[in-house]
């Protein structure tokens, strides 16, 4: 259990360790954080995207064409929100992505449908930010969506 003045925000995208950092610094800005909690996976954005959701969740198991992937992140962000009191979520996607190969502009929306997959999981008023992770002049910056 974490200690109770420490803060959280969660991470949920790409196992790609290049990103992890500027995520990071991201979130630990926008939600005046101390530590993520990263849920990743290899082109985490892509596989949610291409998943067949259902119209409505009955706030019970997490649905869809895979449901053990669904369970598995709903678990985690629960675990999250819950016992370490995220502040709020970020979704990230990044160029020059091993695990989800497409061009930036459907990188983008598999991010818009991502963070709106996450939306569906968590409770009602919980922030989700989707960010696309990009290479500037050598560096790694986080830039929302």
């Amino acid at each position: 259990m974490s200690d109770p003045s420490e803060t959280f925000f969660t991470s949920v995208g790409c196992m790609d360790g290049r990103v992890h950092d500027p995520v990071a610094i991201f979130g630990k800005e926008k939600f005046g954080a101390q530590h993520p909690d990263t849920i990743t996976e290899a082109g985490l954005v892509g596989l949610l995207a291409r998943l067949q959701m259902p119209e409505h969740s009955d706030g019970g198991q997490a649905k869809g064409d895979n449901p053990e992937l669904l369970e598995s992140i709903k678990k985690k962000l629960l675990i999250s929100i819950e016992k370490h009191h995220s502040k709020g979520v970020i979704v990230h996607g990044h160029e020059d992505c091993a695990g989800n190969p497409v061009d930036g502009v459907k990188h983008k929306e598999d991010i818009l449908k991502s963070a709106e997959i996450v939306r569906s999981l968590i409770p009602e008023g919980a922030e989700v930010i989707p960010v696309f992770v990009v290479k500037n002049n050598g560096a790694w910056t986080a830039e929302p969506l």
